[in-house]
């Protein structure tokens, strides 16, 4: 008999990729989790019972440590139900969220979350991860984008496209906010997710978006597992040590600012 482990590690996306072989890697994530919405009728990260792993204000608070203020532009770059984006929408004027994900099921979800009124009253743009909402997105001039738990879920064959629509959104001034999973070198951590080491995660960046700068973030210590949660800023405007825990680095690979 086929191990569990062994399962959902080396088989289920496979028999998933021969039922649907034009469908993409994206839409097998949204497909895994909306089983387990229809089997349980909730899910841990998407859905009315989904909890914040750390708090609910998440994103605004790091949003407006950098400068967010309510007439700001903000695009939440894989919004699931918007466990952390209600509070951003709470705090955006009207029509200045745009929330992007791989699926309208994830998008419904998150419009009962926010409810009717507040749905009414703040008018937020949610949208399907496509060409054209891509093309809407950047032509609304972001000032913040923000991509959380979602960096983990990115496969090898899918990093450039995934970060490639991050960086597609962004103008000259926008700061854009990516959390992810660090550890020395990347490595699958379950079958679901997989991590990256800053050294790699740099790369990528240098490599699609040249002169770009980013900043390395620790938002919780290293784990018995070895991974430390962080999070990367990213900007073309230059970027400046905030904490002793950040370390700034130019795409170039040049330290700017050391973290102590």
């Amino acid at each position: 008999m086929i191990g569990r482990h062994f399962y959902y590690w080396h088989i289920r996306y496979w028999l998933w990729r021969v039922l649907n072989p034009a469908k993409p890697y994206e839409l097998y994530y949204a497909d895994v989790v909306n089983k387990k919405l229809r089997r349980y009728g909730d899910h841990p990260a998407i859905g009315h019972k989904a909890q914040a792993i750390r708090t609910s204000t998440e994103l605004l608070d790091l949003t407006r440590r950098h400068g967010m203020q309510p007439h700001h532009r903000f695009v939440d770059y894989g919004c699931g139900s918007l466990r952390l984006g209600k509070a951003v929408v709470e705090y955006l004027e009207p029509g200045n969220f745009c929330g992007m994900d791989v699926t309208q099921t994830f998008l419904d979800l998150g419009a009962d979350f926010l409810g009717t009124e507040m749905y009414a009253a703040k008018q937020p743009h949610l949208a399907v991860i496509a060409p054209d909402n891509l093309a809407a997105a950047k032509a609304r001039k972001p000032d913040f984008i923000a991509s959380w738990h979602v960096c983990s879920k990115i496969p090898d064959s899918e990093v450039d496209r995934y970060f490639g629509g991050i960086l597609g959104l962004m103008s000259p001034t926008t700061q854009t906010f990516i959390q992810f999973p660090q550890t020395p070198q990347r490595k699958r951590m379950n079958s679901l997710n997989w991590s990256f080491s800053k050294a790699e995660f740099r790369a990528i960046i240098r490599r699609l978006a040249p002169g770009m700068n980013v900043e390395f973030v620790e938002i919780v210590p290293e784990n018995s597992a070895g991974v430390t949660e962080s999070y990367a800023h990213l900007s073309y405007q230059p970027l400046h040590r905030a904490a002793p825990s950040r370390q700034t680095e130019a795409v170039t690979g040049k330290a700017t600012a050391a973290a102590q």
